[in-house]
């Protein structure tokens, strides 16, 4: 279901949508596709964020099972 709602944009950009518009697009569909992108890479960018997190919290575990695997290597 979809929703009417107001948004102030300056301009400049709502000119540049306007470029995009064609006989078959309309400034609600290029706003919704920007918007729908921006939330997927903000939440790509969130759990990236936690991931990190969870590295950093068993980095001392995961370096020392990393030294030990190095130690079984063979030398050249």
């Amino acid at each position: 279901m979809k929703v009417r709602t107001s948004v102030t944009l300056p301009k400049e950009l709502l000119m540049k949508v306007d470029a995009l518009t064609g006989k078959n697009r309309r400034r609600s569909e290029i706003v919704e596709c920007a918007l729908q992108d921006y939330m997927a890479k903000e939440n790509h960018k969130k759990l990236n964020t936690r991931d990190i997190e969870i590295i950093n919290e068993h980095a001392d575990l995961i370096n020392k099972q990393v030294e030990e695997t190095l130690e079984f290597q063979a030398e050249w």
